[in-house]
């Protein structure tokens, strides 16, 4: 490298020596009231000498600032890494553009009071981490005024209206999400919309609705949803041919745990689940039969479910007043949906409150 870098000096010697040689002819200069004679190699160099010093001039400054801001960002993800938030502050905090991984220090350290301070969408991110939802709300809408189109508000200002109950503006930042979204994410965000759809049909109660969030993704919910759309719709056949379909995309389970509060439209689907009880959980099958107090069917599956089931049929079953207070208690301590934060839910949602993250509940039986 050194021989290389050796002959690279000297062809540039070389090169310099003959251009001047090359450009020894004098000429006249002239400025303002100067007016004299030089080398045209000496011009030339003055020349190029005068646009360095101006370049060097005007970035300079700014190559400071940069070599500032890298070496914050150097020693601040240092620090960071190593686990020392603090320190990791001390650099993040000298320039604005390292806000985002600021955030990330104050959020390990909950400094809730900082990150109100700060203007990254981040920040607002955290907060709604934290669950603090009016602050990190009006954080949100702030970025919103500015920049129509940022990704991170929408999302969050989707959360937090899902979870004060404003569904039918949870769908609208929703949709405005799955336009910007990156390729990589359509899938995920079509089924987070077709879950927002479902959850909105159960109050505006419009076939639209229903259909458009089947239409988008097939889930336990969108089935269950539409299922019940049709049969309001008086639409038996169909309503009973889109249950059959879940059984092909071996979602039975899940729909008939959504369905369990609905009694009419169990009892309009007895058939195909007497037809098809070997495809459905045996938990599944007795968690129907005591919703529709069919209790000879119950006891015929008494022996093939664990035992908390087991004990709870037979209390429901019982027909002394006590015991049948101490089913009710029973299936109130009953959670059969559970995200994968380890929380557990008796009733199934498509946003987990605890770690924010959607379409992670899944239906958790142990079947006996």
């Amino acid at each position: 490298m050194r021989i290389v870098k050796l002959l690279f000096a000297l062809l540039l010697i070389g090169s310099f020596l003959v251009f001047v040689a090359q450009n020894s002819i004098l000429v006249e200069v002239s400025f303002f009231n100067y007016r004299g004679y030089t080398p045209v190699f000496v011009l030339v160099l003055i020349s190029a000498l005068i646009g360095f010093l101006i370049a060097f001039l005007y970035f300079f400054p700014r190559e400071i600032k940069l070599r500032g801001t890298v070496d914050n960002l150097r020693e601040g993800a240092k620090s960071l890494n190593r686990g020392f938030l603090l320190k990791a502050e001390h650099h993040f905090q000298k320039n604005s553009l390292l806000e985002p991984l600021l955030c990330l220090s104050l959020y390990e350290r909950e400094e809730t009071s900082k990150m109100l301070s700060l203007k990254s969408p981040l920040s607002a991110y955290m907060l709604l981490k934290l669950h603090l939802l009016e602050q990190a709300e009006e954080k949100f809408k702030r970025t919103l005024e500015t920049d129509q189109e940022n990704l991170l508000a929408l999302k969050g200002l989707r959360d937090i209206s899902f979870l004060k109950g404003e569904t039918d503006r949870s769908v609208e930042y929703q949709e405005r999400v799955l336009k910007l979204c990156e390729k990589w994410d359509k899938e995920n965000q079509k089924r987070v919309l077709a879950e927002l759809l479902a959850f909105l049909w159960r109050t505006n109660k419009e076939v639209e609705t229903a259909e458009k969030a089947f239409d988008l993704y097939r889930t336990p919910l969108t089935y269950s949803v539409c299922i019940m759309s049709l049969f309001d719709q008086e639409k038996k056949k169909d309503a009973i041919k889109l249950f059959e379909k879940s059984f092909e995309d071996n979602l039975q389970n899940e729909v008939l745990t959504l369905l369990l509060a609905e009694e009419p439209t169990l009892t309009k689907l007895m058939d195909v689940i007497q037809k098809r009880e070997q495809q459905i959980s045996k938990v599944v099958l007795l968690m129907i039969y005591l919703r529709l107090g069919l209790f000879s069917k119950v006891k015929s599956l008494i022996d093939d479910v664990p035992d908390y089931y087991r004990c709870l049929a037979m209390l429901f079953m019982s027909h002394r007043d006590e015991e049948r207070t101490c089913a009710k208690a029973f299936n109130d301590l009953l959670y059969l949906w559970e995200c994968t934060c380890g929380v557990r839910y008796k009733e199934y949602t498509p946003l987990c409150p605890n770690c924010l993250k959607w379409n992670k509940l899944e239906l958790k039986i142990k079947e006996g």
